[in-house]
C-alpha cells in the first residue's frame, strides 16, 4: 500500500477523490423521488438537467458516431459508449513528476493575490483542469475555481461549478460535481465532494449509477460517504436505492470496496425455487482474514428442508500450493424425514478438500476429497458454492508426482463414495506407484520405453482383493518425413497378482505376460485448387496399423479397474481394446484408415476434415473382460467415421458414425450443429444414438435429440431454452426455457426447468415406477456497475446451451 503525501492541489484532490468514488459502487438517494425541497437539491437538479441528461460534456458518444470496433454489445444497449480522449495517455507524464502549466486570457497579481480569468487551463503531466477563473493566496496557500470546472486524466472525467483547496493541509473542495469512469461506464453527481488532511474522502448528497446519460433506471445516493484511500474503502450512511424514480431498499450503514480487492461483507443473495425443497434462498457472507487465505459463510433457508450452513475456507500459499477445505450441514431435514422414514438421523452434512501445489517444478501434489452423509445428498442438496455435481461416485482422490526430464513418478490414494444404492462401489486403489520413462520420439532413434505400476485394491464388500503389478519394457523407433512417418514399436508386457481372497479363482498368485509388436505408418499427400472464388489444399492422409500381441490365458485374473472401449474412429490406431491393467489382449490386426483435409491456402485456415477406417481381424480375440464371455470372432470391425465442417468462423457442424457392415446396422452416431451469430444469438442442434451390442457389455439404448438457444427478439428482450428428447421413449428428458430484459441499466432473467431424478449423463428408465418429474424455477436479477442476484441461472444455461458464456 503506497500512502497518499500530505499535500495536494486542487488538480490532484479532485482527481483522486472522483476516481475512488466513480471506480466503487456508489450509493445515493435518487432525486426524482424527493423533489427539489432544498436548495442543495436545486443546485442538483439544475446540474444534472443541463449536463447529464443530454450528455453534454461527459464524453457519451451515440451509437452512429462510435467506430465500428468499439460498437459491443453494451454499446448497443445503451445507444452509445464513453470515449476517453485521454485513454492510453498515463505515460504522457507522471504529474507528481511533471512541471504546472498553465494558460489563461489575463492574468492579474495584486500583492500575493494571483487572479486567472478566461480560458484558464492547466496541465501536469496527463492530467488537466480547465475553468473560467481561479485565485489564489500564496500567504495562506489556498485557492478557489469557479465556472465550468472540467478536471480530466485518463479514465476520467469531473465537472463542476466551484472549488477550493488548500496546499497546506491537503484539503480540498469541489461544489456541485459530476463525473465519469469511462472504463466502468460509471457517472456520478455530488453536491459537496471533499478530501480532509487525513487524505479521506468526503462525498455529501452523492451518487451513482452504470445508466447512460439521460436514464435513470437505478440510482445509489446517500446523504454522506466517505472514502479512505489508503485502505480502498468506501462507507455510506443513508444510502437508498432506487429503481424508476421509486426507492426501494435503504440501509443506514453499507460499507463497499473503491477496487478491485477481497472485501469483508456480505454478497449478493441467490433466490430459487424447486420441486424438491420449495424456495431457495441464500445469502453469503465473506471474510477476507488475510492476503493468502479467505472465509465463505453461506447460510441457505431451504423451505421444505430448514437451514443448511455452508462453509468454504481457502488457503493460497506459493510454497505450499493452494488448498480449498468446504462443508455443509443441515440439521433434520425435514423432507427427508418423509423420503426415509427408516432413517435414523435426518441430518445431512458434506466434506470437501482440495489442494493444488507445484513445487519447484518438479514435484506436483493434488488432492479432491469430498464425502457426504447419503447417497441422496447431491440430488437433494447439490450446492454451487462447493462446486459440486451430479455424479454416480464422489472421488476420493490423493496424489503426488515427480516431473523428472526422464523420469515420470506418481503415487496416489484413491476410493470412490458411490451415490447410487444399486451401484456398488469402486475398487480402493491405496495405493497405486507408478513410473514410466518420458519419451522425447526424437525421429531416427531408438526410444527406450519402460512402465511399472504397483496397486494395492481393498474394497468394502465381499470381493476379491489384493495387490498387482503391471510393467512393460521395449523400444521404439519414429521415423518422419515431410511427405509421411513410420513408427515401429516393440514390448513386452507383464501382469502379476497377489490376492487375499481368491474366491472363485484358483490360485492368488495368477500371472501373464505377453509380448507385443506394432507398425505405424501414413502418407501425407496434397493438391491446390479453386472453388467459388477461394484458393484451397485438399490433404488425402492414408494410414496402416498393424498390430500382434500374444495369448496368455488370464481366465483366472479378478477385474480390479479394467472395461472394454467403447469403439471409435481414434480406437482404430489404439495398442490395447481395455481401459486398465488388469487385461494384456491379444491381437492380430490391421487397422486402415484415412483422412483428407480442405484448408485456406492463404491463411491455412481448416475447412473440413473427414476420416474414415476399420479394422481386419486375423485371428479371433480370446482374451475377455469376463471369463465366461465367449471369444470374439469377427474377421472385421465396425467401420468408424468422423467430420468436422467448419464453413464460417460462425457455423460448425461435428459428426461421427459406427457403421455395422455385417448386420448393416448403425450401432452409433453424433451429429451436431451450432450456429453463432454477431448479436449473440447462438442456436445448437444435435442428436445421438448408441444401440446395445456385445462388444462393450450391457448398455441402454440412446436415441435422443437436442436442441438449443439464446436468441434475440428485438433489442432488449431474449429467449432461450434447451430441449433433450428421447425418441426411443418418445419422451422429453430435460428441457428449459427462459427470458431475458437486458437493458443499459439492468438486466433480468427468468428460467423454468423441467428434469428426470438421474445422475449426470445417464438415461432415465422411463418405466421405473419411483420416476419422478422434477421443476425448478430460478430468478436471476443483476443492477449493472452494483451487483445482483441468481448466479445458478448462468451456470444452468452454461450446462444447457453449448457454446453460452455468461
Amino acid at each position: 500500500m503506497i500512502p497518499a503525501p500530505a499535500k495536494h492541489t486542487l488538480l490532484r484532490a479532485a482527481a483522486t477523490a472522483l476516481l475512488l468514488a466513480a471506480a466503487a459502487p456508489g450509493r445515493a438517494q435518487d432525486s426524482n423521488g424527493a423533489g427539489c425541497a432544498a436548495s442543495e437539491d436545486c443546485a442538483r437538479e439544475r446540474l444534472e438537467v443541463e449536463v447529464v441528461e443530454a450528455g453534454a460534456g461527459l464524453d457519451w458518444v451515440p451509437i452512429e458516431d462510435v467506430p465500428p470496433a468499439l460498437r459491443d454489445r453494451s454499446c448497443k444497449l445503451c445507444g452509445g459508449r464513453y470515449i476517453d480522449p485521454k485513454a492510453g495517455l498515463t505515460g504522457a507524464g507522471d504529474p507528481e513528476e511533471s512541471d504546472i502549466e498553465a494558460t489563461a486570457t489575463r492574468t492579474e497579481l495584486r500583492g500575493d493575490q494571483l487572479r486567472l480569468e478566461g480560458g484558464v487551463e492547466v496541465t501536469q503531466g496527463y492530467r488537466d483542469l480547465a475553468g473560467d477563473r481561479a485565485d489564489y493566496d500564496r500567504v495562506s496557500e489556498t485557492g478557489k475555481v469557479e465556472g465550468n470546472i472540467v478536471l480530466r486524466e485518463p479514465g476520467l472525467l469531473l465537472r463542476g461549478s466551484r472549488g477550493a483547496f488548500y496546499s497546506r493541509t491537503g484539503e480540498a473542495q469541489l461544489e456541485d460535481g459530476v463525473f465519469v469512469l469511462h472504463e466502468k461506464h460509471l457517472r456520478g453527481e455530488a453536491v459537496l465532494l471533499s478530501r480532509d488532511a487525513a487524505s479521506l474522502i468526503r462525498i455529501e448528497d452523492g451518487a451513482l449509477t452504470y445508466c447512460a446519460p439521460g436514464e435513470r433506471d437505478w440510482y445509489l445516493r446517500t446523504r454522506h460517504m466517505t472514502l479512505d484511500l489508503e485502505e480502498g474503502v468506501g462507507v455510506a450512511r443513508g444510502a437508498t436505492l432506487s429503481a424508476a424514480g421509486v426507492p426501494f431498499f435503504w440501509t443506514p450503514w453499507l460499507s463497499f470496496p473503491l477496487d478491485d480487492r477481497r472485501r469483508t461483507g456480505f454478497l449478493f443473495p441467490t433466490v430459487g425455487n424447486d420441486s424438491r425443497g420449495g424456495i431457495d434462498v441464500s445469502t453469503p457472507f465473506y471474510w477476507n482474514a488475510a492476503p493468502d487465505y479467505d472465509l465463505l459463510y453461506v447460510p441457505r433457508y431451504i423451505q421444505e428442508r430448514g437451514l443448511n450452513h455452508e462453509v468454504q475456507g481457502r488457503y493460497l500459499d506459493p510454497a505450499g500450493g493452494n488448498w480449498l477445505l468446504g462443508g455443509a450441514f443441515l440439521a433434520g431435514d425435514e423432507q427427508y424425514k418423509e423420503d426415509f422414514p427408516a432413517d435414523p438421523n435426518p441430518d445431512r452434512w458434506l466434506g470437501q478438500l482440495r489442494h493444488n501445489g507445484l513445487y519447484g517444478q518438479r514435484w506436483r501434489s493434488r488432492i479432491d476429497y469430498t464425502r457426504v452423509s447419503d447417497v441422496a445428498y447431491i440430488r437433494d442438496l447439490e450446492t454451487s458454492n462447493l462446486e459440486t455435481r451430479r455424479e454416480v461416485n464422489l472421488l476420493q482422490l490423493a496424489s503426488l508426482d515427480y516431473l523428472g526430464d526422464d523420469w515420470l513418478v506418481n503415487m496416489e490414494l484413491q476410493q470412490f463414495q458411490s451415490l447410487a444404492d444399486d451401484i456398488r462401489e469402486d475398487y480402493k486403489k491405496l495405493p497405486q506407484v507408478t513410473v514410466q520413462r518420458r519419451g522425447d520420439r526424437e525421429p531416427f532413434r531408438f526410444e527406450p520405453l519402460f512402465l511399472a505400476q504397483y496397486s494395492n485394491f481393498d474394497s468394502n464388500g465381499e470381493r476379491v482383493t489384493g495387490q498387482r503389478l503391471y510393467s512393460e519394457a521395449g523400444l521404439s523407433y519414429p521415423m518422419l518425413w515431410e511427405y509421411g512417418f513410420l513408427r515401429s514399436t516393440a514390448k513386452y508386457r507383464y501382469l502379476d497378482y497377489r490376492l487375499n481372497d481368491p474366491l472363485a479363482q484358483d490360485r492368488n498368485d495368477p500371472s501373464a505376460g505377453s509380448a507385443l509388436a506394432s507398425l505405424d505408418g501414413g502418407l501425407y499427400f496434397e493438391r491446390a485448387f479453386s472453388v467459388a472464388g477461394r484458393d484451397l489444399v485438399q490433404t488425402l492422409e492414408p494410414r496402416l496399423y498393424y498390430l500382434y500381441s500374444s495369448f496368455e490365458d488370464q481366465r483366472d485374473h479378478p477385474d480390479f479397474d479394467s472395461a472394454e472401449l467403447t469403439f471409435n474412429y481414434n480406437q482404430l490406431f489404439r495398442d490395447t481394446r481395455f481401459s486398465g491393467r488388469d487385461r494384456l489382449d491379444d491381437a492380430n490386426q490391421l487397422a486402415i484408415g484415412v483422412t483428407t483435409r480442405f484448408l485456406n491456402r492463404r491463411t491455412g485456415t481448416e475447412l473440413l476434415n473427414a476420416s474414415l477406417g476399420q479394422i481386419v481381424y486375423f485371428d479371433n480375440r480370446r482374451v475377455r473382460l469376463r471369463p465366461t464371455a465367449p471369444e470374439l470372432e469377427r474377421t472385421e470391425s465396425e467401420i468408424a467415421g468422423e467430420l468436422n465442417f467448419y464453413p464460417t468462423q460462425r457455423l460448425n457442424l461435428r459428426a461421427t458414425v459406427q457403421y455395422d457392415p455385417s448386420t448393416e446396422k448403425v450401432n452409433a452416431g453424433n451429429l451436431f450443429s451450432s450456429y453463432e451469430r454477431e448479436d449473440g444469438a447462438l442456436l445448437n442442434a444435435g442428436y445421438t444414438y448408441r444401440r446395445p451390442i456385445n462388444l462393450v457389455g450391457t448398455q441402454p439404448t440412446t436415441d435422443q435429440a437436442h436442441l438449443s438457444a439464446y436468441y434475440p427478439v428485438s433489442r432488449h428482450w431474449r429467449l432461450f431454452g434447451a430441449w433433450n428428447y428421447s425418441l426411443e421413449a418418445d419422451e422429453s428428458v430435460e428441457d428449459m426455457v427462459g427470458i431475458e430484459y437486458d437493458n443499459c441499466c439492468w438486466k433480468i432473467r427468468l428460467l423454468h426447468l423441467r428434469y428426470f431424478d438421474t445422475a449426470r449423463g445417464i438415461v432415465p428408465d422411463f418405466d421405473a415406477p419411483n420416476l419422478d418429474r422434477e421443476r425448478a424455477v430460478q430468478v436471476q436479477f443483476v443492477l449493472k456497475g452494483l451487483g445482483g442476484l441468481g448466479t445458478e441461472v448462468e451456470q444452468l444455461m452454461t450446462d444447457m446451451i453449448r457454446g453460452f458464456r455468461p
